[in-house]
């Protein structure tokens, strides 16, 4: 799901990222297996029309914490 081209995906077949609810595991983590109940592609979603893509990272930092370095940056 990873390599499917944001130009070429089905828009009906993504997810709305509007209806993802992101439950915690024990460790404070998101639950992963609740995710892919909701939805199939964990890199591809969209809002409304609009398609989005994701990449994911194992260093540490959240979300907040990266686009809070984007904001200070100016970007």
């Amino acid at each position: 799901m990873r390599d499917v081209d944001i130009r070429q995906v089905d828009r009906s077949s993504l997810a709305d990222l509007r209806d993802i609810h992101v439950r915690k595991d024990s460790h404070d983590q998101p639950d992963i297996q609740d995710l892919l109940k909701q939805t199939a592609n964990l890199y591809m979603y969209r809002v409304g029309e609009i398609v989005v893509a994701f990449d994911y990272s194992n260093n540490g930092k959240t979300v907040d914490d990266t686009f809070a370095l984007m904001v200070q940056s100016g970007m």
